[in-house]
């Protein structure tokens, strides 16, 4: 995932990178009568504030939680960070402010109690001066936050791992470098340990669990006088049962004059692949933008997602724990419209081929989730109404597009999670003048 602000270090395009808040992700399918989209349920009331990222986790009991902020526009340093619990029977409570905090950047289950990665900063600073970890329990108490890294500046990227046999892992990066720091258990995160030298300015940071204890974090980073050459290398480290990740290593660098845009990884069994979107100018002054695709491994090969002759963006890829995968990401004309397009595969087969499935509102990016058994679903914002289509990674079919909202105009932030009983819950925002968050849940 790209930090917020790597789309203004990025070079002037046909068709820039925009700051989209709808998003395409992969959610389960199963074949079945009952399959389906339920009715759209307010998750908060409308508002007069405007509303910011909009995130799902579940339980493995079947629980999930909603996390979105509130910001005036007028002064961004004056927002604040909510949770809404739903419950396993899809009972929705109330809002419950997060202390002091100003953006959720993560959030994930550790068992019955929800682990929130925040951003704060004092007063009307805009966020994030550090990052701190803070839990909710299962009856909704939230104790006292933990900070994790601290003296940061500006944009801030964050992401919550869930580990196997209990612990967490925080990812946390802004211009100045990239973080992790490990719990063992539940809320007992260590010191943070930072992965980047002094000399890097990172673009990019994803993170990805691999089984077990394991997980990776990759990332790009930029060089020179505040950042000032392109990305163009992808670095990753891994971690294991001996403790978070801490040496970096180099995946892959990009040709001269090439740049990395955006990156995210996902699972590939105990693995993990990495999918980016690379840009360049050829000799004719023509601007290229790809999708491209590697497992990580010693000499990755490198395969082209998108089509020829169009500007990719917004990709994200999600797995599940045998390593089916999706792709996702929009591809644009030189006259502004987009399409949807996504590339799914199996636990044991490569990408070939994908699926488009109409216009998507130019200014809104993609992203992918895949379900527990390779089920997936796309879901994109189609003039300012969330759409959903369900299908495969296994066969490579979807089925037909299917609305969300038919009362909603102006849908926007639309996020995606997959819960343990093929179930899925899809959440967005919902107006502009009284913005709400409106959410539907997918039964397989």
């Amino acid at each position: 995932m790209a930090l917020a602000w790597a789309a203004t270090l990025a070079r002037a395009a046909p068709l820039a990178r925009a700051a989209g808040l709808a998003v395409v992700a992969l959610v389960a399918f199963v074949p079945s009568a009952q399959a389906g989209w339920g009715r759209p349920f307010e998750l908060t009331k409308p508002g007069s504030l405007d509303l910011i990222g909009t995130q799902l986790a579940f339980a493995r009991s079947g629980a999930s939680a909603a996390a979105y902020g509130v910001e005036d526009v007028d002064t961004p340093g004056d927002s604040q960070a909510f949770v809404v619990p739903r419950s396993p029977g899809g009972a929705v409570g109330s809002p419950q402010a997060i202390g002091s905090a100003k953006q959720v950047l993560a959030l994930s289950f550790d068992g019955s109690a929800l682990q929130l990665l925040t951003g704060v900063s004092p007063g009307a600073l805009t966020c994030c001066s550090s990052v701190q970890a803070i839990r909710m329990t299962a009856g909704g108490t939230l104790q006292p936050p933990r900070t994790l890294v601290g003296g940061l500046t500006g944009a801030t990227e964050g992401q919550l791992l869930t580990l196997g046999n209990g612990g967490m892992l925080a990812a946390v990066a802004t211009e100045r470098g990239v973080w992790v720091v490990q719990a063992a258990h539940g809320n007992r995160f260590g010191s943070p340990h930072r992965l980047t030298g002094a000399a890097q300015i990172p673009q990019s940071m994803s993170s990805a669990w691999q089984g077990g204890r394991s997980t990776i974090v990759v990332w790009t980073s930029a060089r020179g006088p505040a950042g000032t050459a392109d990305p163009r290398t992808i670095y990753y480290a891994v971690g294991s049962s001996k403790g978070a990740p801490r040496r970096a290593r180099k995946l892959l660098t990009v040709p001269s004059g090439h740049r990395i845009d955006e990156l995210d990884v996902a699972r590939r069994g105990s693995r993990a692949t990495a999918a980016w979107v690379e840009s360049w100018y050829d000799r004719k002054g023509v601007f290229h933008s790809v999708v491209r695709a590697a497992d990580i491994v010693a000499n990755p090969g490198v395969r082209n997602l998108s089509p020829a002759g169009q500007l990719a963006a917004g990709v994200s890829i999600s797995a599940d724990a045998a390593g089916d995968q999706g792709v996702a990401w929009k591809a644009c004309r030189a006259n502004g419209s987009c399409t949807v397009q996504a590339a799914v595969r199996g636990a044991h087969s490569t990408f070939a081929g994908r699926s488009s499935f109409g216009q998507i509102d130019p200014g809104d990016e993609p992203a992918a989730a895949i379900g527990p058994r390779g089920q997936a679903i796309v879901a994109w914002v189609r003039s300012g109404r969330p759409m959903a289509a369900a299908g495969s990674a296994h066969s490579r079919r979807f089925g037909s597009a299917t609305t969300l909202s038919r009362t909603a105009q102006f849908a926007a932030n639309l996020a995606i999670a997959f819960g343990p009983r093929r179930q899925a819950l899809a959440a967005w925002s919902q107006g502009t003048l009284n913005p709400s968050v409106v959410g539907a849940a997918y039964t397989g």
